[in-house]
């Protein structure tokens, strides 16, 4: 275990990890600056945010900048800007911009796209390039369209409220669709991508919609399992701890399982502590939560049982996973720490 040169986030200064783990980001809001480390707190880079009035902002999928929304004013109009900047991007690249604001952007699978949707007037998808030499617009409408994300041939996928719609950068065909199983007067009012496997072949996706349909809760609120271009009724979907491979997920209900999101089946991990509920997967290392105090992992194919993790007494629960067994922590001295789950472990 050791600590990291990082406050550990507080009010108006926080610490979010990178999706890869290899790296984090210390936003420091009062300075207007983000600092990036590596998680042995070297530090590799900084952003200077001052004057920049940001709405959000977080980190690429692949891990190679942050991604945010902020005010601007454009040949004397208001508007709000899609940028990307950080200590790979170098500082902010304009992507695209829209009155009401650019939201919830995918990257492509190469890592060279990037997909947002703009909401008014009309609703529109539009793709651009991260180093921002190319944008297109590959939908538009008047009625409002949900990005869902990329799919593994690099097609961005939507909904509108009834169908999936899939469109490619270079569409010389009219883009395929399937239909979204919804009764007959009932229209899908948002619909998302929970998760989605890392090879992009299956996907869970929520559907809001304007009234109750078949498989949906009391707020019109239900899943679909996507395979391919097919969809199927949900599996059952508590919570996903972590990746196994590119098609099987840990389910953090009690005992753990391990659930193919293609198929739909499960299978036992050979856990026998099936009291403990999965937290957190690092590589092959399972954690879970005894209590407040207590912390549990287990080596996925070489225990059966959960061992107790010997840490100090200082360490907080809700750890975030960084990959090759290692998990941050927060200290209760305003620290964080990475610790090495294996070499914790008690025999």
């Amino acid at each position: 275990m050791w600590r990291l040169d990082i406050p550990q986030s507080r009010d108006r200064y926080f610490v979010k990890p990178a999706p890869s783990g290899r790296v984090a980001v210390a936003a420091d809001l009062d300075a207007h600056s983000f600092t990036f480390f590596n998680l042995r707190g070297d530090q590799n880079g900084w952003s200077d945010a001052r004057g920049l009035d940001l709405i959000w902002w977080t980190w690429l999928s692949d891990s190679s900048g942050l991604v945010a929304a902020m005010r601007a004013t454009v040949d004397g109009r208001p508007t709000t800007q899609l940028v990307v900047f950080g200590y790979q991007r170098g500082f902010l690249t304009v992507l695209g911009e829209d009155p009401v604001g650019p939201d919830d952007p995918r990257l492509s699978p190469d890592g060279k796209w990037l997909a947002f949707p703009t909401r008014c007037c009309p609703s529109r998808i539009v793709a651009s390039r991260l180093d921002g030499s190319d944008g297109r617009v590959l939908v538009t409408g008047a009625s409002p369209v949900s990005l869902l994300g990329w799919d593994a041939d690099s097609r961005v996928m939507y909904a509108d409220a009834q169908k999936i719609h899939w469109v490619a950068l270079e569409a010389t065909t009219p883009p395929p669709s399937i239909d979204l199983g919804l009764p007959a007067g009932v229209n899908a009012v948002g619909v998302w991508i929970l998760e989605q496997s890392p090879d992009r072949a299956a996907a869970f996706i929520g559907i809001f919609a304007d009234r109750t349909f078949p498989g949906a809760g009391s707020n019109n609120y239900g899943l679909r399992r996507l395979v391919g271009d097919r969809l199927y009724e949900a599996t059952s979907l508590g919570h996903i701890v972590g990746w196994l491979n590119d098609r099987e997920f840990v389910d953090s209900q009690p005992p753990a399982l391990a659930v193919d999101i293609v198929t739909g089946s499960a299978r036992a991990l050979g856990v026998s502590d099936d009291q403990l509920q999965p937290w957190a997967l690092s590589g092959r290392i399972l954690l879970a939560q005894g209590n407040r105090s207590e912390m549990y992992v287990l080596r996925l194919g070489l225990d059966d049982h959960y061992r107790l993790l010997d840490v100090p007494g200082n360490l907080r629960c809700c750890p975030a996973p960084i990959g090759d067994g290692l998990f941050l922590f927060s200290g209760m001295d305003g620290w964080l720490y990475v610790l090495d789950g294996e070499v914790a472990a008690t025999p």
